[in-house]
């Protein structure tokens, strides 16, 4: 009797704690719905960039790190589309969660990414995003309003299409 207690007590310990990571993993990162959060971060070029300096543009903001694998496949299928962009099409922005802006340039460059990789060196963007998972790529509307979140794996292409095309890429 005393052994079924013991596990009764170490059952309710384990759920008491894990139920916060199971709430927390059904959130997501920036609701959607909601604004963006906006930032300034260098990028590889020595250029400080803005979120908001892109108002009024779609933005597609994701974020990577050197040692996601899956984050390479999620910027090499983004590079097609900030490649193919049309003057009015998204604007995509990579940002960097390594510590090592040199090591960032050098994905980046060997990925031969056509958009701006930015450097979060000291994860305060990642943690102003609240970013858990990686690679983590949302979908920023005309008025900084996040529309769609992907976590964890790249963002469907067919899925990011659609997207685009419900606000008006």
């Amino acid at each position: 009797m005393a052994l079924i207690h013991t596990l009764g007590l170490a059952g309710a310990a384990i759920a008491g704690a894990l139920s916060p990571l199971v709430l927390k993993a059904a959130t997501e990162a920036v609701p959607t719905g909601t604004a963006a959060p906006d930032f300034v971060l260098k990028s590889t070029d020595g250029r400080n960039l803005r979120l908001s300096e892109y108002q009024g543009d779609v933005v597609v903001l994701t974020f990577w790190a050197s040692w996601c694998g899956s984050c390479r496949s999620a910027l090499t299928e983004l590079n097609t589309i900030a490649t193919a962009a049309a003057p009015d099409g998204p604007v995509v922005l990579g940002v960097s969660l390594d510590g090592d802006g040199g090591k960032a340039a050098s994905i980046a460059q060997s990925l031969s990414l056509d958009f701006p990789t930015l450097l979060d060196d000291r994860q305060v963007v990642g943690r102003l995003y609240d970013v858990e998972t990686l690679p983590l790529t949302l979908l920023v509307d005309r008025d900084g309003i996040v529309r769609a979140s992907w976590a964890a794996a790249p963002a469907p292409q067919a899925e990011l299409n659609r997207a685009l095309e419900e606000i008006g890429k």
